[in-house]
């Protein structure tokens, strides 16, 4: 992504705590909002940073979590969609500084839900990563369709009165192949394509976790 500033998540992040269980959860929040009421559709405001290949920059301006609603009672979060507006990454190659013009588009829904602990977790995420314009130097270069997927992305962390703080420290870009993208896919999975990538994303908005979801949640996830 553009620029140099590293923005890796390490272990003290509460964005990565906990994962194994927020993962086990997550496959219960979606059955809970189906039975319990949630707000009006709300879209939730999002900022935060991507970090790909080592190379961090923050997400573009204006993003969001569209659709979605939460219920403060139960700690359900209702289906909804992450939207994000078109930017650039830079990266170096053979010919010089590449600029690429991309969009990060998810292809499903995600529900989730908080609990009385403040911990949170999404259901997994699907995105593409779809390369609209390349530059070389100051040349424009035909990539055609480019697209990279399918991201799947696992956020969990927590929530709070002020939103939900989520990451994932380890999710996979696919490789292109080779001759994808106007023959320039080696050239882009070079910059992009692999694991040693890291989201840290935050939802603005009142998550203020119930007060008690030891009940609701004891036989699916509490039994021994």
């Amino acid at each position: 992504m553009a620029g140099k500033e590293e923005n890796h998540l390490d272990g003290g992040d509460p964005r990565s705590l906990e994962g194994g269980r927020n993962a086990v959860r997550t496959a219960m929040a979606a059955m809970l909002v189906l039975a319990t009421g949630v707000a009006a559709a709300t879209d939730y405001p999002v900022s935060g940073s991507l970090t790909v290949n080592g190379n961090g920059a923050p997400l573009p301006g204006g993003g969001a979590f569209m659709g979605s609603g939460y219920d403060p009672a139960s700690g359900a979060i209702a289906e909804g969609s992450f939207v994000f507006p078109q930017t650039t990454f830079s990266f170096d190659t053979p010919l010089g500084t590449a600029v690429a013009t991309y969009v990060l588009d998810q292809t499903d829904t995600s529900s989730g839900a908080v609990w009385a602990d403040a911990t949170a977790a999404l259901t997994p995420a699907s995105f593409t990563l779809t390369v609209l314009s390349l530059t070389v130097g100051i040349f424009p270069v035909d990539v055609g369709t480019c697209v990279l997927g399918p991201i799947v992305i696992e956020l969990a962390g927590t929530a709070s009165a002020d939103g939900l703080a989520l990451g994932d420290d380890g999710f996979e870009i696919p490789a292109l192949a080779g001759g994808a993208c106007g023959g320039y896919g080696k050239v882009i999975n070079t910059a992009i394509a692999g694991t040693n990538n890291q989201a840290a994303l935050d939802l603005a908005g009142d998550f203020t976790p119930p007060a008690d979801t030891d009940t609701i949640f004891a036989s699916g996830f509490d039994s021994p």
